[in-house]
């Protein structure tokens, strides 16, 4: 059930909560999805420059893909390389963004799936959890 009347039914565009601001959110609204792109990309690029700049695909793939069971390790880090910088800057320029997003949703899962719920939910335990992530381990 709706709550819209009949006559808001028609309508494209919610009302603005505060009236005044109605201009500011006018340009607001054009800018919002690139300063998420950027967001989410430039946040995700981090991570993967990091594993570029670091020890070499090979070593990351035996210590952090072999040692929790992903297997084939290096094809799955090979992904993960190519997620984290090229999917990264693809997501930050607009391009192919749903299938990078796709790409990128899979690997989240896996990393919440396999590399988390194993250590249960509380930060105060050995190796963190899912409530405070800590890859000491």
């Amino acid at each position: 059930m709706s709550t819209l009347t009949s006559q808001q039914a028609g309508a494209g565009e919610p009302r603005p909560i505060i009236p005044a601001l109605a201009p500011f959110y006018a340009v607001a609204r054009d800018l919002s999805y690139p300063l998420i792109r950027a967001t989410v990309g430039g946040t995700l690029l981090v991570h993967g420059i990091a594993k570029l700049m670091g020890p070499p695909i090979t070593a990351f793939a035996q210590q952090s893909m072999s040692k929790r069971g992903i297997e084939p390790a290096l094809l799955v880090a090979a992904i993960v390389y190519i997620n984290e910088t090229i999917g990264a800057v693809c997501i930050i320029l607009g391009l192919f963004t749903r299938v990078f997003a796709a790409a990128i949703a899979i690997e989240m899962a896996v990393i919440v799936c396999v590399v988390l719920f194993p250590h249960g939910y509380g930060y105060s335990l050995p190796g963190g959890g899912w409530e405070y992530v800590c890859f000491g381990d």
